[in-house]
């Protein structure tokens, strides 16, 4: 496990995005804590205009998606960039679908909600700074507002163990994300993809424990970005902050936009 990834933006960070961006690939986000900044309250979490112009116009030059642990509908209220594959629910939204597997994880999905919401009732109050993000496919409990989020955090886990049939558990900057039995992760989601598409590249990018999942498992011929780890990561490369990752995006369309590659103008080359 790496403690302190290089920066992508290093000699040799730069060799292996030059190399992946030489083929056909997929390039891949997260979306909060990457796209856009880490707010208390997730309905405020939005695009800077900035970075939605540089998504844009790196969808033009290449695949590009992003995938969310929020659900699909709020993801397209927040990137509807038509160019771009949204993929929410951490990669379950089939799970809205009608298929018999669907309907009975929504079933589960919502007892579980009652119980969860009658414990938490019980043990925080309802002005306890715990809440229920209810997305059918998946839960998310954050606890970012509690008077002690590391006990909340504990107590949610002890909540959670407790669910029949058992839930499938992913950490995360102040949330825990439930997820029905068998559900699939952002790994799983981004190989689907990359199978649809064509591609055997994969660039992910990504800042929680959530992404962990993908840097930890990815296929050597993936790369994979880090943004500001606050301790070990899988990730091969890093960036230090949220706010790189729009220079980050820059230099993927200097490098699909030069004749070889180089991000560098035809005319500056040869000087």
């Amino acid at each position: 496990m790496n403690t302190t990834p290089p920066s992508i933006f290093s000699t040799e960070g730069d060799a292996a995005l030059r190399a992946l961006l030489s083929e056909r690939a997929l390039v891949a986000f997260d979306f909060d804590g990457t796209l856009a900044p880490i707010v208390e309250l997730p309905p405020l979490a939005r695009l800077h205009p900035e970075v939605e112009r540089l998504l844009r116009e790196l969808a033009e030059r290449i695949r590009v998606a992003i995938v969310s642990g929020r659900g699909i509908a709020d993801l397209r209220a927040r990137a509807d960039i038509s160019s771009i594959r949204l993929i929410g629910n951490h990669g379950n939204d089939a799970l809205l679908g009608d298929s018999d597997e669907a309907v009975q994880a929504r079933r589960t999905m919502a007892d579980w909600r009652a119980r969860l919401q009658r414990e938490i009732d019980r043990r925080f109050g309802p002005d306890g700074g715990v809440e229920i993000e209810d997305k059918q496919a998946t839960l998310s409990l954050h606890y970012r507002r509690a008077a002690d989020p590391a006990a909340a955090e504990r107590a949610l886990h002890e909540i959670v163990a407790a669910l029949d049939p058992s839930a499938r558990t992913i950490g995360g900057k102040f949330v825990l994300n439930v997820l029905p039995p068998g559900a699939r992760t952002k790994l799983e989601a981004l190989a689907e993809l990359a199978a649809e598409i064509g591609v055997s590249r994969v660039a992910f990018v990504g800042d929680d424990v959530t992404d962990e999942i993908v840097f930890a498992a990815a296929p050597s011929d993936w790369l994979t970005i880090r943004v500001e780890p606050e301790g070990p990561t899988r990730a091969r490369f890093s960036l230090a902050s949220q706010h790189q990752v729009a220079r980050l995006i820059e230099r993927m369309i200097e490098l699909l936009s030069s004749p070889d590659g180089s991000g560098e103008p035809t005319a500056s080359r040869s000087s």
